[in-house]
């Protein structure tokens, strides 16, 4: 098959979850002798032609001078592309951007299959209009689409509600963490079993400005690390916020996967903030790392970790969840070694990659549903 793979920006990823997401299953299918093309951004600091037998296509990002709209020129461009050159398959990540355009595009020699990323317009971020253009956008994918995709079943649940329309269920994959290394974190001066760990987009659905503001109450001593791009503008009032504090430390971005592994692994808690959206990437990598989680307490979360994490709703829940550690962590073997079961036994990449498939060719017999 020819799968093009559009609505992120590009592999190797440099950005969040779709991008994530988008390495690991076109490397997976292109091993499987798909031919698989994946869009970059012109400034993606990948600079060669292919990403392990993955096809590169680079396009103009305009975003300095577009600043949001960018990402519809982007995705519109991208998808017009893998139309032209007759890919079988198009999945798009995400549907904000890219929806508006599909009535306008003829899809005659391609499928064109949506991944809904979640409740999209429920983001704090967007502004009212925006909300009620990502409504409608959310309208048209679900008629124009050949196929739907949720990585979370509650997601399918509201789209079967509210549209009568039953996605395809396929989540995110994970690979058990099976040699950890302390050397891998020692150049960003951190000890292990002495931080806890954010890794995150700073957005504010992520509940930095909450973690954050838990290892700012008064007499707290314990060092938070914090992983994520901070130059945009809330990446920076969060840092402004942490102040002189010298037991908050921001890395920036960091994407090699081995090292983002081991920060998990030697981590005293990893703190996961996502609060709206479907299955997160990094909360798998998390579980597969062997972290003791800490998670913003709402029904995704709770679906996918169960009894085997901590939730959190407040700063001082944070507070207290720091200064009780010792007491807590009585349960932390316990907890890990169910959450990598839950890994091994429901998010593998390799299962995951054999239901895109089976999708994927579905879709083409037309029984997709």
């Amino acid at each position: 098959m020819k799968i093009s793979l559009t609505g992120t920006r590009g592999i190797p990823n440099r950005y969040g979850g779709f991008e994530q997401f988008a390495e690991q299953l076109s490397v997976r299918l292109a091993e499987r002798g798909h031919e698989v093309w994946v869009y970059n951004p012109v400034d993606h600091p990948c600079r060669d032609n292919t990403f392990h037998k993955v096809n590169i296509i680079r396009k103009h990002l305009h975003e300095k001078l577009l600043g949001p709209a960018a990402n519809y020129l982007y995705d519109w461009t991208c998808l017009g592309d893998a139309v032209s050159m007759k890919s079988d398959i198009i999945l798009e990540c995400g549907y904000a951007s890219a929806a508006p355009v599909f009535r306008f595009i003829d899809f005659k020699n391609s499928k064109i299959i949506t991944h809904l990323d979640g409740m999209e317009w429920q983001r704090p971020k967007w502004s009212q209009l925006t909300r009620k253009i990502i409504k409608r956008a959310e309208k048209t994918t679900i008629r124009l689409s050949h196929a739907l995709v949720c990585d979370h079943p509650y997601i399918g649940s509201y789209f079967e509600e509210t549209y009568g329309v039953k996605p395809w269920f396929i989540p995110y994959g994970a690979d058990i963490l099976k040699d950890p290394d302390s050397r891998m974190i020692e150049k960003y001066n951190v000890s292990p079993n002495e931080y806890y760990l954010v890794i995150a987009r700073l957005e504010p659905e992520n509940s930095l400005h909450t973690i954050i503001g838990g290892f700012l109450k008064p007499g707290c001593k314990e060092k938070l690390v914090i992983v994520g791009d901070i130059d945009t503008a809330f990446g920076r009032k969060l840092y402004n916020k942490s102040g002189t504090s010298k037991n908050i430390i921001f890395l920036d971005g960091i994407y090699d996967q081995n090292i983002l592994n081991n920060l998990r692994y030697f981590s005293k808690a990893y703190f996961h903030g996502h609060s709206v959206g479907g299955t997160n990437p990094s909360l798998l990598e998390a579980m597969a790392a062997g972290s003791l989680i800490i998670a913003h307490d709402n029904q995704f979360n709770r679906f996918v970790l169960k009894d085997n994490a901590f939730y959190f709703n407040t700063e001082d829940d944070i507070r207290s969840f720091i200064g009780s550690f010792r007491d807590l962590s009585g349960r932390k073997e316990e907890m890990i070694r169910n959450n990598i079961r839950t890994i091994e036994e429901s998010y593998r990449w390799e299962d995951i990659t054999n239901r895109y498939e089976e999708l994927f060719r579905k879709c083409l017999s037309g029984s997709a549903g």
